[in-house]
């Protein structure tokens, strides 16, 4: 399980976003958004530097915590 920081996470139009971005780059990954603690948790087989990276070029850069 891979949990970030998302500070740009305000709203459920960003967790949608987040979501499909991570969704590109593994169908399968399962995304759970907290938009209060701004972090998202995510089980995925992608290579976390790839999903940092999609979330980057999206808008939404983002740390692991």
């Amino acid at each position: 399980m891979l949990t970030l920081q998302i500070p740009a996470i305000s709203c459920g139009h960003c967790a949608r976003a987040i979501t499909e971005a991570v969704l590109e780059l593994d169908p399968a990954a399962q995304v759970m958004i907290d938009i209060d603690r701004k972090q998202a948790s995510i089980n995925t087989s992608a290579a976390t530097a790839a999903i940092l990276a999609r979330l980057d070029d999206e808008g939404y850069p983002a740390t692991a915590a």
